[in-house]
C-alpha cells in the first residue's frame, strides 16, 4: 500500500548549550514548534547540533544518552513528530558523534555512533562507533549515518541488510552525488540536514527538494531554513534479472495500482505499490520476485561455493 512519509530536515542549529549539569533543549524545542507547522512525520537536525562549537569545547558539554533522550522524547510527545536530534553524547568514558531517532511517543528508538569520524575529529577525542543499528519507528525501518560515513559503503551496506527503508544523514558537507548513489545502490530514502541546504533525496536517487541557510530565497526571507518532502516508502529495489520477465503479468493484473520504475543502464528497477491494502512484499511473493539484496547476496554465495568446489590450483 501507499505509504507517504512527511519528511522535514532543517539546516538551523540552536545555540551551543552546556547539558553536562542538565539538558536545556529550549531553543531547540522553539525550531521544531516552526518546523511542525509544516506536518512533517519527521525533523532530523544538523550534525551535534545539540552541542555545536568546537570539539573541544561541545565535548565539554556531551551528556548521556538517558537525560538527553528523554528531553527530546518531551518535545517529541508535545507537537506528536519524531525527532532526530544529533549531539556529543558521553557513553562509557568516551565521547560519540551521536545520532539518536526518538518517536512521536517519546520512545528512544535507536543510537547510531559515527562510525567513521574524520581523523580531525579522532585527533579531537571523537570515539568511532562499531555498529550500525536499524529499527523500526512509525512502521518504518529507519537508520542513520553521519557525514564522514557517506566514503564507507560498508555502512550502507550494513543499512541495505538490515532492510532500513529511511536514513538520516546529519552532515558538515553536502554529500552530493555519494547519497545519490547510496539511495538508488541500496535502496532507501534519505534525509540530508546540512547547515548550509539540506535536502530529501528519494529511493531512485533523486533530489526531491534542496533548503538551507545558504539557498537564494532562505536568504531573502521568503522561505524557511528547512526541507520539507513527501516520499513513499511502500517501494522495494529490484534487479531486472530473472525480475523483468513478470513486468507483464504484473502490469495485466495491476495496472497503475503497482508502479515499475526501470533505471535501465544500472539494470536496477523500483517497484512501488499505489493500492491501498497492497504492499509491495505482497506482490513480490505473488510474482517470486527477488529483490536485488538478495540477488546479490545469493550470488556472492554461488561463487563461494564453487571456489570451494573447484579450488584454483596454483602453479
Amino acid at each position: 500500500m501507499t505509504r507517504i512519509v512527511r519528511l522535514a530536515a532543517v539546516s538551523y542549529a540552536p545555540p551551543a548549550r552546556d547539558h553536562s549539569k542538565g539538558v536545556d533543549l529550549s531553543a531547540l524545542r522553539k525550531i521544531v514548534l516552526e518546523v511542525a507547522r509544516d506536518k512533517p512525520n519527521f525533523i532530523c537536525f544538523p550534525e551535534i547540533c545539540a552541542c555545536s562549537g568546537p570539539i573541544a569545547k561541545g565535548k565539554t558539554y556531551a551528556p548521556e544518552i538517558g537525560p538527553f533522550a528523554e528531553a527530546v522524547g518531551k518535545i517529541a510527545k508535545e507537537v506528536g513528530i519524531n525527532l532526530v536530534v544529533p549531539l556529543l553524547e558521553r557513553y562509557a568514558g568516551q565521547v560519540y558523534n551521536s545520532v539518536p531517532v526518538v518517536d512521536r511517543t517519546g520512545k528512544l528508538v535507536l543510537v547510531y555512533r559515527k562510525n567513521y569520524p574524520t581523523p580531525g575529529e579522532l585527533a579531537a577525542g571523537i570515539a568511532p562507533g562499531w555498529e550500525v543499528p536499524v529499527a523500526e519507528c512509525d512502521g518504518i525501518r529507519v537508520g542513520a549515518a553521519v557525514c564522514f560515513d557517506v566514503n564507507f559503503p560498508q555502512v550502507a551496506a550494513e543499512l541495505e541488510r538490515q532492510r532500513a527503508r529511511l536514513v538520516f544523514w546529519p552532515s558538515m558537507f553536502w554529500g552530493g552525488q555519494l547519497l545519490q548513489h547510496w539511495a538508488l545502490r541500496y535502496g532507501f530514502a534519505i534525509v540530508v540536514a546540512y547547515g548550509t541546504e539540506s535536502a530529501v533525496i528519494d529511493m531512485d536517487g533523486r533530489y526531491l527538494v534542496r533548503q538551507g541557510l545558504e539557498t537564494h530565497q532562505v536568504r531573502g526571507n521568503r522561505l524557511p531554513p528547512w526541507a520539507v518532502a513527501e516520499v513513499n516508502l511502500d517501494r522495494e529495489l529490484y534487479h531486472l534479472d530473472d525480475n523483468q520477465r513478470h513486468f507483464p503479468a504484473i502490469r495485466a493484473k495491476y495496472g497503475p495500482a503497482v508502479e515499475i520504475q526501470v533505471h535501465q543502464p544500472e539494470a536496477f528497477c523500483l517497484l512501488a505499490s499505489r493500492k491501498e491494502g497492497l504492499s509491495v512484499e505482497q506482490v513480490a511473493r505473488e510474482f517470486s520476485l527477488k529483490t536485488l539484496r538478495d540477488y546479490l547476496s545469493g550470488s556472492v554465495r554461488l561463487r563461494d561455493e564453487h571456489l570451494r568446489a573447484h579450488p584454483v590450483k596454483k602453479e
